[in-house]
């Protein structure tokens, strides 16, 4: 008899669905943060609505002819042509996406264990404070975190189900998941891995359902394959290049491996850093334990798989980042589930304590870190929030009095302008109906702001924009500082936020 969990307790689902959007939309959208990479991909966003069709996606860490797929492209475009360009209300449907994964997590956790587990399974999704993180991420790998989660539902439907339908639906969440981060590719060997643990199941699977599949996956990563064809299969080259090293990278560590584990068991459990370790070796035994147990060893074996599948990229980086496995640890928030449902049966005074600790360890975290945006571990520069950047642009304006005036910034990358590019046509010009002129620029970057270099053509009113610095050498700040300094004197100091405004009058 097949499971049917949609028909579950609907009203207890979406109470859950509620608590994951008041996680989500905690300090919305004083949170909001917006930097060169989110004003990179809106320009690319609002040339998709000109006419000007993507290929290819934002460049990778990997650098070179590595890029993401061109799909965050497609996403932002309609919300923009809708929102009229506001990034802030592309940020809430990216919170509400990562929030509908309570649903795909209920769905999973029902089908594998009962409802029951698919009940407490979506609750701890609902909290997590890493699963909140990813929501506060407006790039491509919070999407991705998403469609992984689709994935594994197919992969769910497949093998615990018996549906051939879930065959498709896997590779349509691989392909999805693709485009929105290069780390997901392992998920390949995921697969892999999967169809070769279950190969009995591949009997389920006919011509036609392996056609659809193949579709599926084909129209997901079409982006890819245009971009391959159009630059005759440069990316491929690269990551055959890449993967013929692998073996002697000597970056290769298990200790990175450990790291992010215990980060991992931090941001979902408790968060307590002497803890983790005992945390997460306690898992790991009662692992052990039910792979031992033949009712339990496939379920715990498709688990294992899920979670060690999404940890292959931190073998070889020794830098702690979310999205090189986005969704991976869902599979301990299963888990986890399970095992309080296994000791309530025994003890449900101490099983009611942990699920408790756990509820209000993810809830502390929340409260204490998401009113400052994304944390380090998952953008460049933390800080850059609208909310402050729309102070800055409100100081800048009304010191201005309706004057023309010019603007320099020391920016993240050096010398781009892209991010207050956007920033004053969408909110700038919108509300004060003008714009300023950009004191130099770096060439080959998104914008449309007029540039100016000639220092004696520019307006008498003039202002200076400091982003964070990091990431930026102190020579390099230095040498900002003293060439503004060689022009223009401060007259007027503020900081909104992390980020500081100067209003200069020349020498």
């Amino acid at each position: 008899m097949l499971v049917e969990p949609y028909k579950v307790m609907p009203k207890v689902i979406f109470l859950i669905f509620t608590v994951a959007l008041f996680v989500r939309f905690l300090y919305f959208p004083d949170n909001i943060n917006f930097a060169y990479d989110q004003a990179r991909d809106s320009f690319a966003a609002l040339d998709i609505l000109k006419g000007n069709f993507k290929v290819v996606g934002p460049p990778t860490t990997a650098g070179g002819n590595i890029f993401h797929g061109a799909g965050i492209y497609y996403v932002l475009a309609p919300i923009y042509f809708i929102s009229g360009n506001n990034p802030e209300v592309a940020v809430a449907i990216f919170r509400v996406v990562n929030a509908l994964g309570v649903f795909l997590v209920f769905y999973v956790g029902s089908l594998i264990f009962g409802k029951v587990v698919g009940i407490l399974s979506a609750f701890l999704f609902a909290v997590s404070f890493e699963q909140s993180q990813y929501s506060l991420f407006f790039g491509h790998p919070a999407l991705g975190d998403f469609t992984v989660l689709i994935f594994y539902l197919g992969l769910t439907l497949w093998i615990f189900q018996n549906r051939p339908i879930g065959f498709v639906i896997a590779l349509l969440g691989l392909g999805l998941t693709l485009q929105f981060e290069d780390a997901n590719l392992t998920l390949i060997l995921s697969l892999i891995t999967y169809l070769l643990i279950f190969h009995k199941n591949l009997k389920l699977l006919n011509f036609k359902t392996i056609s659809l599949g193949i579709v599926a996956f084909l129209v997901a990563t079409s982006t890819f394959i245009l971009s391959e064809i159009k630059y005759h299969f440069r990316m491929s080259q690269a990551l055959l290049n890449i993967a013929s090293h692998l073996g002697n990278n000597s970056s290769f560590n298990p200790v990175y491996l450990i790291t992010a584990w215990e980060r991992f068991i931090h941001d979902n459990f408790l968060a307590n850093k002497f803890l983790s370790p005992f945390i997460l070796l306690f898992l790991g035994i009662c692992v052990a334990v039910m792979i031992k147990k033949k009712d339990l060893r496939v379920k715990t074996i498709f688990l294992s798989t899920w979670f060690l599948g999404g940890m292959i990229p931190h073998l070889l980086n020794p830098s702690f980042t979310y999205y090189y496995s986005p969704g991976a640890t869902v599979s301990l928030l299963i888990l986890a589930a399970f095992l309080i449902c296994q000791l309530f049966r025994k003890n449900k005074i101490l099983a009611t304590i942990i699920f408790g600790v756990i509820i209000f360890s993810n809830l502390s975290l929340v409260i204490s870190q998401n009113y400052k945006g994304p944390n380090s571990d998952i953008v460049i520069q933390p800080g850059m929030l609208t909310v402050s950047q729309k102070q800055v642009l409100d100081f800048i304006y009304q010191k201005a009095e309706g004057q023309t005036f010019s603007v320099s910034a020391l920016t993240v990358p050096l010398n781009v302008k892209t991010t207050w590019d956007y920033l004053f046509n969408w909110y700038g010009a919108i509300k004060y109906h003008y714009l300023p002129v950009w004191i130099g620029a770096a060439d080959g970057f998104p914008g449309n702001l007029r540039v100016e270099t000639n220092r004696s053509k520019l307006p008498n009113k003039q202002f200076t924009i400091i982003e964070p610095t990091i990431g930026i050498g102190q020579r390099q700040v230095e040498d900002f500082y003293r060439i503004e300094n060689y022009f223009t004197k401060v007259i007027e100091e503020r900081s909104f936020g992390t980020i500081k405004v100067q209003e200069r009058e020349r020498i």
